[in-house]
């Protein structure tokens, strides 16, 4: 039975891709650039954040715009919030976010998306450390609760840097098919479930 859910949150908690673009429209026109997502519809996800974190410049203006836009576009994913209850009213069950959005960010879109949900880590990106799928942010999480073995431990995300991660930190990782991943993601063998519901995660 697993215990300890260690979460990825955009494309696997929460949709804030839309969010992300308008953002990232706005941030191109501010700096006088063409604007390269003008369907948010077909934007290809890792053409956009290789576009996005091309230049320091736009990218910083990006996070400012992102940081103080209203976030009705940045929703749960459908039955992730009736999921997530279910979860945390199981008996030793412990659920937590590791993230590569900033740790001020990804606080606050936790609180405001899921206040009813206790996470008891949230972990995301701080200067000076590395990213996922760097393994040193999920192992923060697992200092913190060294009661539990690694049979007992699951990481879920979305796409291939997920997959990394949990090689990286020597997890059984669930991949989820509703957010940014592809096709080379969900034929990977090293997931050990593909999760095409949210209430899929109940059977973990």
């Amino acid at each position: 039975m697993r215990k300890l859910y260690i979460f990825d949150f955009d494309g696997t908690l929460a949709n804030t891709f839309h969010q992300s673009a308008l953002a990232y429209n706005q941030a191109l026109k501010q700096h006088k650039q063409p604007i390269k997502h003008e369907n948010i519809e077909e934007i290809n996800f890792e053409e956009f954040i290789e576009n996005m974190t091309h230049d320091e410049e736009i990218l910083q203006t990006y996070t400012d715009i992102y940081q103080n836009q209203n976030m009705k576009n940045t929703k749960a994913y459908p039955k992730i919030h009736q999921t997530l209850k279910k979860l945390q009213n199981q008996e030793n069950t412990t659920l937590t976010i590791c993230s590569n959005r900033q740790q001020q960010q990804l606080e606050a879109l936790t609180q405001q998306i899921f206040p009813d949900i206790n996470f008891t880590q949230i972990i995301g990106y701080q200067e000076n450390q590395p990213y996922k799928p760097d393994p040193q942010m999920i192992q923060k999480i697992l200092d913190k609760y060294p009661q539990y073995n690694k049979n007992e431990i699951i990481y879920i995300g979305d796409r291939n840097t997920d997959i990394q991660t949990a090689k990286n930190a020597n997890l059984d990782l669930a991949l989820v098919t509703w957010g940014q991943g592809n096709t080379e993601a969900y034929n990977d063998k090293y997931p050990i479930k593909i999760v095409e519901k949210p209430e899929q995660l109940l059977e973990l």
